[in-house]
């Protein structure tokens, strides 16, 4: 009798839970050696019997031991204490060049300060004299100056001297190119030659020739020069000064006497 064929498929009914491969990690098989605890063993259960997989050692993944994570654990916190310190000493490195960086521009300040800051000199006319000798004839005037800084030295220097009588130039004459120390008096010699061009007023005449009755004599001496200040051999500012000084004096003559004067530095 022939079988017949069903126009239709049946399902096959699904394989009982107990069949399927059942994984047990670090497991030892009774049959196996204690050498394989690293190894993985998979048991598949059917209805014909167990199945045995063994995975090879060095694929086989585990966590660490206790002893191996305290020992990462110590290494961890000893570089976090290592790179505190460093941090610590780079910080106070960076301080301490703060500190010197900060100390060295306040010195320097300081010394801009000094230098920027120092007082001009005074003037005073020591003696006056005019010798008609020479020739051309010529003025000759002491000038004390006095330097009031107290650190701060002055250099005078590319100065020109002008004598006037009633805004007329009578004389002439070239300003001294020197040192002044800080604190110190000196006396500067003014050697003023009469100018040629100009005629000598009468006044200047009768007070030169005039023995028995002194003359009076008024004039404006002029200076403008350039002064620059130095503290520990440190240039500083370089200032352009123009002191104008009236005078007046009884005569022209050997004797000549400074009666009044009156220096200022014009603005």
């Amino acid at each position: 009798m022939e079988e017949r064929k069903l126009p239709f498929s049946i399902p096959k009914p699904p394989l009982p839970t107990s069949i399927l491969p059942q994984v047990y990690p670090n497991q030892v098989h009774p049959n196996q050696s204690q050498d394989s605890d690293h190894q993985l063993i998979i048991h598949i259960n059917n209805n014909n019997g167990t199945y045995v997989i063994q995975v090879p050692r060095d694929q086989v993944y585990r966590v660490p031991p206790p002893e191996n994570a305290s020992m990462v654990e110590k290494y961890q916190n000893s570089n976090r204490t290592g790179n505190k310190k460093r941090q610590c000493r780079l910080n106070a490195r960076t301080i301490l060049y703060i500190a010197i960086a900060l100390g060295i521009g306040c010195l320097l300040i300081g010394i801009h300060y000094i230098l920027n800051m120092a007082y001009d000199p005074k003037f005073v006319i020591q003696h006056f004299n005019f010798d008609k000798e020479t020739n051309p004839s010529t003025y000759n005037i002491g000038l004390q100056v006095y330097n009031p800084n107290l650190r701060a030295g002055l250099s005078y220097k590319d100065g020109r001297v002008s004598l006037l009588w009633k805004q007329q130039e009578i004389a002439e004459g070239a300003f001294p190119h020197v040192f002044q120390e800080h604190g110190s008096s000196i006396v500067m010699r003014l050697a003023l030659r009469q100018c040629k061009c100009s005629v000598m007023p009468k006044e200047i005449q009768e007070s030169m020739t005039n023995v028995k009755k002194k003359v009076h004599v008024t004039f404006s001496l002029s200076m403008k020069f350039h002064a620059q200040a130095t503290t520990w051999k440190l240039s500083g500012w370089k200032k352009k000064y123009h002191v104008l000084c009236r005078v007046t004096v009884d005569t022209l003559t050997k004797d000549t006497h400074v009666l009044s004067q009156d220096c200022q530095t014009p603005l």
